[in-house]
């Protein structure tokens, strides 16, 4: 029985470790997204201000910031809060953030 509960003990200790070696991964890639959406953000002000910018990509930026905005702004609560973070939500943030920064992208091949 104590061999039992020794190996138990053992096996729990190790699935906490884990979860906390996650928790610490699924941070980083959280603060790693927004600093790209802080990155990237200035650049779709940037274009949407100049007077030649194509309305149609303007109003395309314009909807992946919404789009990113929906994501980050709770993501970088939970980061604040210590709130333990889902891969689902870190990745949803990631690809908005993805498809901000790939309509940004569209004005610069034109």
């Amino acid at each position: 029985m104590r061999k039992l509960f020794a190996i138990l003990s053992v096996f729990c200790l190790i699935g906490l470790t884990a979860c906390d070696a996650s928790q610490t991964n699924l941070r980083k890639a959280g603060y790693a997204t927004i600093q790209a959406y802080n990155a990237t953000a200035p650049l779709a002000l940037a274009y949407a201000q100049q007077p030649s910018a194509d309305p149609d990509i303007k109003a395309s930026i314009k909807t992946a910031s919404a789009d990113a905005m929906k994501v980050i702004t709770p993501l970088g609560t939970d980061l604040q809060s210590s709130t333990p973070l889902t891969a689902l939500e870190v990745s949803a943030a990631t690809a908005a953030v993805a498809a901000l920064q790939a309509q940004i992208a569209t004005e610069t091949v034109k």
